[in-house]
């Protein structure tokens, strides 16, 4: 169980970085972001990511349970993060304050700017930005590598 909590841990950083810096339209907006905020995002957010993979190799190794579950944790509060930014406007239609931070725009007008040529499956409902094939996969490789993570630091 070690090895698939730190592959899915892992994976889930590659297709984030993968998904971040090269074009696969429809798949992603690569294509509407600059070079300079693609890299924004990957130094700020890339670390963080790594950081769950990083504690639980240390948990395993040293032997140190306690590092395998906070990792566990930081991978499943970055999987809810991306949740309720992604999903809480499309069933609730209410945006969370931070999911604009600094474009000067609301979610609504970013998604159909940055978003709304990418691959999008969800049904409409009104309006309201959907999620998008790209993000739909990331949170599930999040949420299935927490879980992992908390299987695998238990049986250490």
């Amino acid at each position: 169980m070690l090895v698939l909590a730190l592959t899915l841990l892992l994976i889930a950083v590659a297709y984030f970085l993968v998904a971040t810096l090269v074009d696969l339209h429809p798949l992603n907006n690569v294509r509407s972001a600059k070079r300079s905020e693609q890299l924004t995002e990957v130094a700020v957010n890339a670390p963080i990511m790594t950081l769950p993979a990083v504690l639980l190799a240390l948990a395993a190794a040293i032997p140190l349970p306690a590092l395998g579950y906070v990792g566990g944790t930081l991978e499943l509060l970055i999987a809810v993060h991306g949740i309720v930014l992604w999903w809480m406007p499309y069933l609730t239609g209410v945006a969370v304050p931070w999911a604009t931070a600094g474009t000067g725009a609301t979610w609504s007008e970013l998604h159909a700017r940055t978003y709304a040529d990418t691959l999008i499956v969800l049904p409409r409902i009104g309006d309201r930005p959907r999620p998008n094939v790209e993000h739909m996969i990331l949170h599930a490789l999040f949420l299935a590598a927490a879980a992992c993570t908390f299987i695998a630091t238990g049986t250490l």
